[in-house]
């Protein structure tokens, strides 16, 4: 009887420790979980690192300032000369105005003026003839007038280069830059002995340049073919 007695207080708490195994396996099973983010374990932190500040000022890439400069675009002193276009805008009347090239022989067909020449004179040189020449011819009693540069000669390669010719001028165009334009080299070329031909040269003798060389409105550069 005893023994009945003694089992019938177990079976409870035998059904109760299994209950309290499960429960603590749930709660075990739910904090595993809050380990997780998006179905993988939660990353490391990483470790603080020393943020890098940049004291020094960054390299600049082209040409200096002074470099820059030398080019002809736009300066106040560059000298027409064949094949570059000016416009005219004169104020008063419309009819006055217009788009010229200067020819081969240095001149434009000014409005009501006919051929003037204008080669060798700058923008400035070539706004105040022309206010002067239509004021004297009675045109014009206060001409109000501007001259703009439109478009500059264009410059010559000629040599190793894959096409030869003439090719509209750049801003500060360099010869390596000209080379491209023309195509590049041809294998035959020699890069080490390249010329130009000034346009305002007085003499026919060939500046000795390198591939960074500024380029002129006019200028001829040659491309020579290499000794061996």
């Amino acid at each position: 009887m005893l023994r009945t007695l003694i089992e019938k207080l177990a079976r409870p708490l035998s059904v109760r420790l299994a209950g309290a195994g499960i429960t603590l396996a749930a709660v075990f099973a739910v904090a595993a979980c809050d380990t997780r983010t998006t179905g993988v374990w939660q990353l490391p932190t990483p470790p603080a690192r020393d943020v890098v500040s940049f004291t020094q000022t960054p390299p600049v890439n082209g040409p200096t300032l002074g470099q820059t400069n030398d080019c002809k675009q736009g300066s106040p002193g560059y000298r027409l000369g064949a094949g570059d276009k000016i416009r005219v805008v004169v104020l008063q009347d419309t009819e006055f105005s217009g788009d010229y090239e200067v020819n081969a022989a240095g001149s434009i067909s000014a409005r009501m003026l006919g051929p003037i020449q204008v080669v060798g004179l700058t923008v400035g040189e070539v706004e105040e003839m022309l206010r002067e020449r239509y004021k004297a011819q009675g045109f014009l009693v206060s001409p109000r007038l501007s001259v703009e540069l439109m478009a500059m000669r264009p410059f010559y390669i000629i040599g190793e280069v894959t096409r030869v010719g003439q090719f509209p001028y750049v801003s500060c165009l360099r010869v390596i830059q000209a080379i491209a334009i023309a195509g590049g080299y041809t294998r035959r070329a020699g890069r080490t002995r390249l010329t130009i031909k000034r346009y305002y040269a007085t003499s026919a003798e060939e500046e000795l340049v390198t591939e960074d060389t500024l380029v002129e409105p006019g200028d001829l550069i040659r491309v020579p073919e290499r000794w061996f």
